[in-house]
């Protein structure tokens, strides 16, 4: 499952989550070619404590205005969690980022920190395309073109859900050039992933 947050800022530990999203995805083969099938699909705003700075706008293009009437924090977390189920193998881009904002968000509301394994797209990429001079999410997939199977809109980018989709397509033409489909089913999907990303990532790492 791809899922993306957006904040206020960048330090966990001072500022919040403005919008998450989650894309649970599956592998299968369409017409001789490994594709991913998006199964269901989550994505909400959340109201912070605080005002988003303005330059911070200008990245993800969320404005006080938008977040004004949405639910808060809290209540966005528990439906997400609810979305992500016990069994589901998480994927993220610079996985670290997001993992610290809902862990100490987890921990702010006294949940049940999630035990989902937590791979980090951008990890896998680096490691597969080294040659690449940047491994933003954006910049890959423009590079990889149709190999994706999506028209880039950068006017989306840096919103939760469409960055979900952006990575899930990403992340399959990756492991087109690495893995067999058997290497990516449920059963042995983790470990293969860790031949190349390392041990995977947990929530509580971060709480």
């Amino acid at each position: 499952m791809a899922f993306d947050i957006e904040t206020t800022g960048l330090e966990a530990e001072k500022e919040d989550i403005v919008e998450i999203a989650g894309s649970k995805f599956t592998f299968e083969r369409k017409d001789g070619k490994l594709v991913t099938r998006e199964i269901a699909a989550f994505s909400s705003l959340a109201r912070p404590s605080k005002l988003i700075p303005d330059e911070v706008i200008r990245i993800h293009g969320i404005t006080n205005a938008m977040v004004e009437d949405a639910p808060d924090i809290k209540t966005v977390l528990q439906q997400f969690l609810r979305f992500c189920g016990l069994s589901p193998v998480l994927v993220a881009h610079n996985a670290a980022f997001d993992s610290a904002f809902i862990a100490k968000a987890v921990r702010k509301y006294g949940m049940v920190m999630p035990q989902n394994p937590i791979v980090d797209s951008l990890k896998i990429i680096r490691k597969i395309l080294p040659e690449y001079a940047s491994h933003k999410l954006g910049e890959v997939a423009r590079k990889l073109g149709e190999q994706t199977g999506i028209a880039l809109s950068k006017g989306d980018l840096h919103r939760a859900a469409y960055d979900c989709l952006v990575l899930r397509e990403v992340l399959c033409a990756c492991l087109r050039k690495r893995y067999q489909d058997k290497d990516l089913a449920m059963d042995t999907a983790v470990r293969s992933l860790e031949s190349v990303h390392g041990q995977v990532l947990r929530f509580s790492q971060f709480a």
